[in-house]
């Protein structure tokens, strides 16, 4: 429990770090990226078609998805557009440590939807760490210091309404 409540204290830290904002159209965006729980097939899928109705505004879009496991199941997706990390992959306070996520942080790109609808530690971590213009996230108290632009999706609504309200307001 302290550990949580220690990861949480370190990402309000980092999500209060200044970065150059500004509220950038789906239409106008060259990169989006996306950082979601990929420990459920279902909302794996959404993402995977989140991620098709994108590329009709752009063609830059990366995302990065977590599973919550220690070992990453079998799924097909194309290895440009996703990155999957698991358990294996944290160190000390929830923090991910591959290469490829650091890539994904330090890149400014021009939006980052924040689809970490169940609150998991790694994926806000990334999210309050990104160097994104437009940072987009689920209304919550914590969600406040690190995101610019917040969807009230309500509690019970889920990942695919929270997607579809992501792409109405972006456009």
């Amino acid at each position: 429990m302290i550990a949580k409540y220690l990861a949480n204290y370190k990402i309000k830290k980092i999500a209060a770090q200044p970065r150059a904002k500004q509220f950038i159209k789906l239409s106008e965006a060259k990169s989006v990226g996306i950082v979601f729980d990929a420990t459920d097939k279902n909302e794996f899928e959404l993402v995977k078609k989140f991620i098709q109705q994108l590329k009709e505004y752009t063609k830059g879009i990366h995302a990065i998805g977590y599973i919550d496991l220690k070992v990453t199941p079998n799924l097909s997706y194309i290895k440009t557009d996703i990155d999957l990390f698991n358990k294996k992959e944290l160190k000390g306070l929830y923090q991910p440590q591959s290469p490829y996520i650091k890539t994904f942080i330090e890149t400014e790109r021009d939006i980052l939807i924040d689809a970490n609808v169940k609150n998991k530690l790694p994926l806000k971590y990334i999210a309050a760490a990104s160097k994104a213009k437009c940072k987009v996230g689920q209304h919550t108290a914590v969600n406040e210091a690190m995101h610019d632009v917040l969807l009230n999706v309500g509690e019970n609504n889920g990942l695919e309404f929270f997607l579809q309200q992501s792409l109405k307001y972006l456009t």
